[in-house]
């Protein structure tokens, strides 16, 4: 895809400030500054020793020797946040995984994550507090671009890292700051990310965890239109991924039920009104919990994912499709051209609650992102409703 000629001349101005940036300012230095870290947790310093780069030939943003970026993740990254224009030309520019120099794929999206970033710090030293966020935010998806779609270096790690920091950066600008609550889990401890909403006293709360790919700071954009409609959101990392990849996976919703357990001795929580979210394989995280039938989860979510019942990949091997197996309200949502997720594997899951809904989101593919502002507002309304009952 051709860029608009208009546009050209603003991206190599950008590219020229990132430019002298890099060169000059030792505050965006190409060694340790670059990626700066706030504070490395105890149990993060616990996950697997990495590789310093991934080889471009094992990575999976690379086929036949070219970068690839489907069109489904430009859409989802540019609802997220980021420019469209910016991601396609950016693309343009990589020619391989590694390393700390132009066209690389870390460094690429790190030196548009570095530059939002201060931005931000410029705006904050002038007092510009909402556009200070709106840069931070910026910046937060483009360092989520740079370690895509999973940390298998110490080079993605890092930049992993430069997102957790600007996320924070943002998350005091928030309208009620950011809270960082950590929730013990096997021989450590889970982090979660708080987002409240103003002028609630005791919200209730949804449990919010994204895929393999997706993250705890990747889901700023959407928490907005739950927190519009008084929820506060907890995102975690999920065992495996992100600051939790210390664990293996969690095949039993281990993890889900540790983060509810901790905020269940809040006194600013509605406890009574606690809901969980979960994406893609987070998705098939909240089926697990769903499957449990712990009275304290109000209503679940499982976004872009199935039961796969009657299926060798079954999370309930010993049901059939019809089996009721779930109590409590279940809302199962998803495009209808995945295929990882069919029609069918979906309609068999919603069937497999009492109280089940299912949202088909046109032709999307997986997850279906692109008609997510139109369906978190209204997938809040239901959330709400369902708490309520």
């Amino acid at each position: 895809m051709l860029m608009p000629r208009l546009l050209m001349p603003r991206l190599a101005r950008l590219r020229k400030t990132l430019a002298r940036a890099l060169r000059r300012s030792p505050r965006i230095g190409l060694a340790a500054a670059f990626f700066s870290l706030l504070a490395v947790s105890a149990s993060f310093a616990q996950a697997p020793s990495l590789p310093a780069f991934q080889e471009t030939a094992k990575s999976p943003n690379f086929k036949d020797g070219k970068v690839v970026l489907e069109e489904r993740r430009v859409r989802a990254y540019t609802y997220l946040g980021a420019d469209e224009n910016i991601i396609r030309q950016t693309l343009q520019r990589i020619v391989r995984q590694e390393g700390d120099a132009p066209g690389g794929w870390v460094y690429e999206w790190s030196a548009l994550g570095k530059y939002y970033e201060n931005r931000g710090d410029t705006f904050i030293e002038t007092g510009a507090r909402h556009p200070a966020l709106d840069a931070y935010m910026t910046s937060n998806v483009y360092y989520a671009l740079a370690w895509f779609p999973r940390i298998n270096s110490e080079q993605e790690a890092k930049a992993y890292d430069a997102q957790l920091r600007v996320y924070q950066k943002g998350g005091k600008l928030f309208d009620v700051p950011l809270e960082i609550v950590k929730a013990p889990y096997k021989d450590g401890n889970i982090t979660t990310y708080l987002h409240k909403p103003y002028g609630v006293a005791k919200p209730p709360l949804i449990v919010w965890y994204g895929g393999v790919d997706q993250y705890k700071a990747n889901h700023w954009r959407p928490i907005q239109d739950m927190v519009a409609k008084g929820f506060a959101v907890a995102t975690l990392d999920l065992p495996a991924f992100g600051e939790s990849r210390q664990w293996p996976p969690d095949t039993k919703a281990e993890a889900n039920f540790a983060v509810l357990d901790a905020y269940m001795k809040r006194e600013d929580i509605d406890t009574k009104r606690i809901s969980f979210f979960g994406q893609s394989y987070g998705g098939a995280a909240s089926l697990r919990a769903a499957l449990r039938n712990d009275p304290r989860v109000k209503a679940i979510v499982a976004m872009c994912a199935g039961l796969h019942l009657g299926d060798k990949n079954s999370l309930a091997p010993d049901a059939k499709p019809g089996d009721k197996l779930i109590n409590g309200p279940l809302l199962v949502a998803n495009g209808t051209r995945d295929p990882g997720a069919p029609v069918s594997d979906l309609v068999s899951t919603y069937q497999a609650a009492k109280q089940g809904d299912l949202w088909l989101l046109g032709r999307g593919e997986h997850c279906a992102v692109e008609y997510w502002p139109v369906v978190m507002p209204q997938l809040a309304d239901w959330l709400m409703e369902k708490i309520n009952q």
